[in-house]
């Protein structure tokens, strides 16, 4: 498995926004982990995941979405 994370920090304060991105190198290990840790408790917090669009130059890129089969 190939993968990059990336957790986005606020620019002042230097703190987690509380989000991050992580990039898969294929579509099943994206889905795989999407299943298993969408509405987990971590930290007391219930963790929310989601796929994100591309962008390309400040511009939203169109992303087929991943197919319904389970």
């Amino acid at each position: 498995m190939d993968s990059n994370v990336r957790i986005m920090y606020d620019k002042n304060s230097g703190r987690s926004r509380g989000f991050g991105f992580v990039h898969f190198s294929n579509e099943y290990e994206a889905k795989c982990a999407k299943d298993a840790m969408d509405g987990k408790v971590m930290l007391g917090r219930p963790l929310r995941i989601s796929f994100a669009l591309d962008k390309v130059r400040g511009a939203p890129v169109v992303v087929p979405r991943l197919s319904t089969v389970k």
